[in-house]
């Protein structure tokens, strides 16, 4: 469990802005930055804690970290390989939640879903734990693409990081857990956006009382059913 709150602890470190209303294909460029720079991290964390535990020195690698530069940090050049197509397969699935679920609020944190969001982690966490039980990583791996993207959803599609958060919600990760205080579908949120700026447009109170919120999913030039007083995330 400890790797994957290590993914999303980078994924908070990376410069990453909340409540964004990306478009897509930008959205899912930066999903695959994110997850690249999360997994090289993760994975010298992982080499540099065997190797200590080994009593070996370790050595991180030049900045920016690079499936080359890792493997042979890890003492496994070879791995090299393998190591980049994987990393791959994994972006490449992270992606793929945009295209087969598009229209699916809970994959991506909108509408306020967040409980639904968490519930798509944590059993995903438990289906990416049984495959690699069985040794079936090919699964694990499409599994780990499909919560990662989720949980950045969480962070970018939320205001969390607006209320002042520093680190990631831990209990994203944890089934059935508290991860905060929700806004009602009935509570406006948000004042009106000047024009495509969105920036600063959540309410006080809600800044506040330390109640999170998402943006309301609508397919533009459609209506769609987004409440009063919040915020409206477009596709065009």
């Amino acid at each position: 469990m400890l790797w994957l709150a290590w993914l999303y602890l980078l994924y908070l470190q990376s410069g990453a802005l909340g409540f964004g209303v990306n478009l897509f294909p930008g959205d899912s460029f930066n999903h695959q930055t994110i997850t690249e720079r999360a997994l090289l991290n993760v994975t010298a964390q992982v080499c540099r804690a065997l190797a200590l535990a080994e009593g070996r020195d370790f050595t991180f690698p030049a900045q920016p970290f690079t499936a080359k530069s890792i493997a042979k940090a890890c003492d496994a050049p070879k791995s090299y390989k393998f190591f980049l197509p994987n990393i791959l397969f994994i972006q490449s699935m992270n992606a793929a939640t945009d295209l087969r679920r598009l229209l699916d609020a809970r994959y991506h944190c909108d509408d306020e879903l967040f409980i639904e969001g968490q519930k798509l982690i944590t059993d995903g966490l438990l289906a990416v734990k049984a495959a690699n039980k069985r040794q079936n990583y090919l699964t694990a791996r499409f599994n780990l693409g499909g919560i990662l993207h989720t949980l950045q959803d969480f962070y970018s599609h939320s205001n969390w990081v607006e209320l002042g958060n520093k680190f990631p919600n831990i209990n994203m990760i944890r089934k059935n857990a508290n991860i905060g205080n929700i806004a009602a579908k009935t509570t406006a949120t948000c004042r009106s956006c000047n024009g495509d700026d969105c920036n600063n447009n959540i309410l006080e109170d809600i800044i506040a009382g330390n109640i999170l919120t998402s943006g309301y999913f609508v397919v533009w030039p459609l209506s769609g059913n987004k409440p009063k007083g919040k915020k409206k995330k477009k596709i065009y």
